[in-house]
């Protein structure tokens, strides 16, 4: 099933969100486009929480070359 949402995601994050998606139809009695955006929105989050955490590491590493 092709959907435009997926096209607009990296292909860490699409990789990330088919997995997602793949384990909500197995445990979850829900259909395949349900699942599919319920992915998109929880790979989204781990994106975000995963460059916001590298960000994090590149500012404290730059805070010790200063110091």
């Amino acid at each position: 099933m092709a959907l435009p949402e997926l096209m607009y995601l990296s292909p860490t994050t699409r990789e990330k969100a088919i997995s997602i998606a793949q384990e909500l139809l197995k445990t979850n009695k829900i259909s395949p486009r349900e699942a599919i955006s319920k992915a998109i929105l929880i790979a989204k989050n781990w994106a975000v929480k995963n460059v916001n955490r590298s960000v994090w590491k590149q500012l404290k590493s730059i805070d010790k070359e200063i110091i």
